[in-house]
């Protein structure tokens, strides 16, 4: 018979995995191997070991006027063109603590958080004033930055309102992720049937090894991947196909075994991440969600520090709201810190529920986050049926 190439799992790597709860030995009583060892053995085939006696296991813009500013500065002007408005309300609406994102849309204050005057340029700005030079001659993007510059504590604030703006979508976008992940945890987990289906690849990979590799307790689960590639002796079945036979024969309750893995597909598309509070780049007045079956999927690390981050803004917005008062704020608190706080256990639910399944099945849940671990469940689905 051919060599299964599967990663296999040491000895000590076996005990309170899945694997020590499987008897492949008894499934091979269950096996037609004389059909097997037919349409997969090799040219050169001698006989066939007694498996169950022989077996052994082991485990830029050109400035017109004076400018003291960079000169990627200018583009905060060009927003500056396309808001109106903006520009003369941030200044009053930030020290008046008002925290309006209706008066003050959250793209312009994204895009604003980027311009925030540097210390060398908000020196040089107070330096021009004092000289009492013409504040006419300053570039439009000047005569702003000197007026942003003068608003107390303006980037707590700004930040402050970026946090406000976003709130509501990055918890819709993170929620449905960590649900998901515990869902899809709790299913693979807890299937019989998907026990099975592993005891049969156990049993049929250590048969074909018996004579060249000996048996093994366990495998890696990438070695799933494997099934198509291991084909019989005329190419026309793939070890997958001869384990989707046995199953239609011996064991058809286990037909649609995958009805148990629910969400699985859902935590192994990943999420994208929440919106940050200083964007990338600035591309204009309207602001649009992700899309998310454009994205990448993330690992629960980074699930984690976008849940960890909202917890970090929700405590800027309360030592503001404790030192200067706001109805805005206090308003929000009311109804978001309990929405937090929800999210905040459904974060410790999923990080638990995931490093729990992933030790379940032999793996590490440091070196296997959920866009790697879920998709070869996917892919082994996808491909039995």
């Amino acid at each position: 018979l051919p060599v299964f190439n599967w990663t296999a799992l040491k000895p000590s790597q076996i005990s309170g995995t899945v694997f020590s709860e499987l008897d492949d030995e008894r499934v091979l009583e269950d096996l037609d191997l004389e059909r097997f060892e037919e349409l997969f053995k090799t040219k050169a085939q001698g006989p066939a070991l007694d498996l169950v006696c022989a077996k052994s296991k082991a485990a830029q813009k050109v400035a017109t006027k004076v400018t003291l500013l960079e000169a990627n500065r200018s583009q905060a002007g060009v927003q500056g063109s396309q808001t109106g408005q903006c520009w003369e309300l941030l200044p009053s609406v930030a020290v008046r603590g008002r925290f309006d994102l209706a008066t003050l849309p959250v793209d312009f204050v994204e895009c604003l958080m980027r311009f925030l005057p540097t210390e060398a340029e908000a020196k040089a700005l107070r330096q021009y004033e004092r000289e009492r030079k013409p504040l006419e001659e300053l570039a439009d993007e000047d005569r702003f930055m000197l007026q942003f510059s003068k608003v107390e504590r303006l980037p707590q604030r700004m930040a402050i309102m970026a946090f406000l703006g976003n709130f509501a979508e990055n918890i819709q976008m993170l929620t449905p992720q960590l649900n998901a992940i515990i869902a899809a945890s709790a299913s693979v987990k807890s299937s019989q049937k998907l026990k099975h289906m592993l005891e049969i690849i156990l049993a049929l990979g250590n048969y074909m090894n018996s004579s060249k590799r000996g048996a093994v307790y366990g495998f890696k689960l990438q070695s799933l991947d494997l099934l198509l590639d291991t084909k019989s002796t005329d190419r026309k079945m793939t070890l997958l196909h001869f384990i989707a036979l046995t199953v239609r024969e011996k064991y058809p309750e286990l037909a649609t075994f995958w009805q148990e893995l629910h969400f699985v597909e859902k935590a192994a598309a990943g999420t994208p991440h929440p919106v940050p509070m200083a964007p990338p780049r600035c591309s204009g007045p309207t602001h649009t969600a992700t899309d998310p079956s454009r994205v990448p999927a993330v690992s629960l690390e980074n699930v984690l520090l976008d849940v960890k981050e909202l917890g970090r803004g929700m405590e800027l917005l309360r030592r503001e709201c404790g030192q200067h008062e706001s109805a805005v704020l206090r308003g929000f608190l009311g109804g978001s810190e309990g929405q937090l706080e929800r999210l905040q256990r459904d974060a410790r639910t999923a990080e638990d529920a995931y490093n729990t399944v992933v030790r379940y099945f032999g793996e590490s849940p440091k070196t296997t986050p959920p866009s790697v671990f879920f998709p070869v469940f996917v892919r082994f689905i996808h491909s039995y049926k």
